[in-house]
């Protein structure tokens, strides 16, 4: 090969990497271009206003912009990361000045409606309302007023639950002896996508929870979690469910989204649970190539499957009945039971078709079991979304438990 004809293909293949390398990834001004979606950064700093300061430099933070209108007036632009975009406009910042000071600070989503009433915390442990929220007459702002107490606040749309505490969470479940950590893959920007599963079984029937696609869906997160703590619990029940039924467990799917503090996007300014059927993000990858090794290794059935989310009111969103699941009929047979336990719950069913590209219709095809997305409501008490979660699991047990044996009879 003449030296014109290397030089040809270095310069080549060199203009190639360059290009695919700007495609992927590269900051425009406070911008950051990805796959070609455009993704607006937030400018991470303290906003200085002489005797009172908001700050947006902790993980889940989102507060685009801070503008004094008068004395005690603050209006905070909130801006989600990427458009089109699902109307959950998430925000979190931090807010402190001179003790005894009373602010009024309104939040300003432009040309979205207020979803998520504010809450507050000192310590990012307990939260309350912050209590009366005044909205604008297209509800695009609402204001509240604020008694500084010389500490600094949190104020957040929902729970902060970064992926800093969701790691710890399931570091806390993996020092169990008969709970197995692994980490399946990484996101975008290299945090690590971790999947937990119960070992006391023998691996043939499994079962597969997922939760945190969407950012700011905490509720659902949190059902999530209760459901998890039943199923991995020391009653009798869960006991016994353990040693036939294996749990697949993928907690934080959007680790990057979640501490970007993103309305419903990962850090490429993709919806991942849209994602089921193209598998073009790594997040998606990592989950479709873990639970299809496992199922294929261990020659295991997915007997449910379960994708906790959040929106205005609890929905159960289901794939249509087929006989070609593990367990034909058992997602209506466990929304009957769920719904009987609770006193006064009717369950909001919709059913959808089953080529969608949302992981319970994924794993409808690809698993060949029932699948459902389990939509938590925003404002639904903590204690009852965790009753919820509760009574979900120990549904599911039964039924399953039940079924194997009228199989073994």
């Amino acid at each position: 090969m003449s030296f014109s004809d290397k030089k040809w293909i270095y310069f080549t293949v060199l203009g190639f990497c360059v290009l695919y390398a700007c495609t992927i990834t590269k900051k425009v001004g406070a911008t950051r271009v990805i796959n070609k979606a455009v993704i607006e950064m937030q400018a991470r700093k303290t906003f200085d206003f002489d005797a009172v300061h908001f700050n947006n430099q902790f993980a889940t933070a989102r507060a685009n912009d801070v503008l004094q209108q008068d004395d005690s007036t603050f209006a905070i632009l909130i801006k989600p990361e990427s458009t089109p975009v699902n109307p959950s406009p998430w925000y979190a910042f931090k807010v402190w000045g001179k003790a005894g000071k009373r602010i009024t600070i309104i939040l300003n989503y432009a040309k979205v409606k207020h979803r998520y009433n504010p809450k507050i915390s000192y310590q990012a442990k307990v939260w309350t309302d912050i209590g009366r929220v005044n909205l604008s007459r297209d509800s695009t702002q609402a204001s509240f007023k604020l008694n500084l107490t010389g500490d600094t606040a949190l104020i957040a749309a929902q729970e902060i639950i970064s992926s800093a505490n969701s790691y710890a969470w399931m570091d806390s479940l993996a020092r169990s002896p008969f709970i197995k950590k692994y980490v399946i893959g990484n996101s975008l920007l290299g945090n690590p996508i971790v999947a937990l599963t119960t070992t006391n079984d023998d691996g043939k029937k499994l079962v597969v929870v997922l939760s945190r696609q969407h950012p700011p869906e905490v509720t659902g997160y949190m059902a999530m979690q209760a459901f998890v703590n039943s199923v991995t619990g020391n009653t009798p029940l869960a006991q016994a469910f353990r040693k036939q039924y294996r749990l697949v467990l993928i907690p934080l799917l959007n680790p990057d989204g979640v501490d970007e503090g993103n309305w419903r996007h990962s850090a490429a300014g993709v919806d991942l649970n849209r994602d089921w059927d193209a598998f073009k993000q790594p997040e998606t990858q990592a989950a479709k190539q873990f639970l299809t090794k496992m199922v294929a290794h261990e020659d295991a059935k997915v007997y449910f499957g379960i994708d906790f989310h959040s929106t205005y009111h609890d929905v159960f969103y289901t794939n249509i009945d087929t006989l070609h699941t593990t367990v034909p009929g058992f997602t209506n047979k466990w929304l009957n039971a769920f719904q009987q336990a609770i006193p006064g719950f009717k369950a909001r069913v919709q059913a959808s078709g089953n080529g969608g590209n949302v992981s319970k219709s994924w794993m409808m095809r690809a698993l060949g079991t029932d699948a459902i997305t389990y939509e938590v409501g925003d404002n639904t008490s903590r204690q009852m979304l965790r009753n919820k979660g509760r009574v979900a699991a120990e549904k599911m047990m039964d039924l399953l438990l039940k079924g194997n044996r009228r199989v073994k009879d």
